[in-house]
């Protein structure tokens, strides 16, 4: 009976040798990319711990900027019993700006400076504080649609209708409907453009139900037409 041949073993490795075999060869990688790696672990950590520190001084900043402003704001705003120490106020709001000029707290500061000049009588300084506020923060929205509005103000006292319409105008737009708004209406009302006048007050009315600036803007509407015609009863038409 003739001897059946086994067949020669391959040389291919079993399951256990395979994984070991991976296992040496991720080794090998790890070894040839270790320093790399490690490099930005290294990396990544430290911009992480860089990220840290920069909140923290932003946070430590802001309640340093924030005290500041709040012992300026005591001299514009003092209590009822004591009268406001001006120059006080805008030697403390100017400091803000000067030490924390990249905070919200700066930006307010910079705001009330033009504030508390217009206080002092002290108008065309004033003007040109706005105006710098919106130079360094035009992204606080809030702000800065506080700002156009004393701009508004400022050209009115100055006789500058045409820019105070301008002001008053981007102030609403950044702001929403307001005060600006209202002011706008007057102006509009008093330069006999009785048109724009209707359109400001109705937008107040819409925009801004059960405020106190609604109530008085409906005054200035005129009343439904109360004889326009009732719609047809359903089923009558063509009668």
């Amino acid at each position: 009976m003739a001897k059946i041949k086994k067949k020669a073993t391959t040389s291919a490795l079993q399951p256990e040798e395979e994984i070991r075999s991976i296992a040496h060869q991720a080794a090998d990688a790890y070894r040839s990319y270790r320093v790399p790696f490690n490099l930005v672990l290294t990396a990544v950590a430290v911009a992480l711990l860089g990220w840290g520190i920069y909140s923290y001084l932003q946070t430590d900043r802001e309640r340093k900027a924030g005290l500041m402003l709040d012992a300026a704001y005591g001299f514009l705003r003092p209590a009822a019993s004591v009268p406001p120490n001006l120059p006080k106020a805008l030697q403390g709001f100017q400091e803000v700006v000067n030490q924390y000029g990249g905070t919200l707290s700066g930006a307010t500061a910079q705001y009330f400076l033009g504030n508390t000049l217009v206080e002092m009588g002290r108008n065309d300084e004033a003007l040109k504080a706005y105006e710098l506020f919106l130079q360094r923060y035009s992204g606080e929205k809030l702000l800065a649609a506080m700002v156009y509005q004393r701009l508004g103000y400022l050209y009115l006292v100055r006789g500058n209708r045409e820019e105070a319409v301008k002001a008053f105008l981007r102030a609403e737009s950044v702001g929403g409907a307001g005060l600006a708004t209202a002011e706008l209406a007057g102006i509009y009302e008093r330069a006999g453009n009785t048109e724009e006048a209707q359109k400001k007050y109705k937008e107040l009315s819409e925009k801004l139900p059960a405020t106190t600036l609604a109530l008085e803007a409906k005054l200035k509407l005129p009343p439904p037409d109360l004889k326009a015609p009732l719609s047809a009863p359903a089923g009558t038409a063509g009668r």
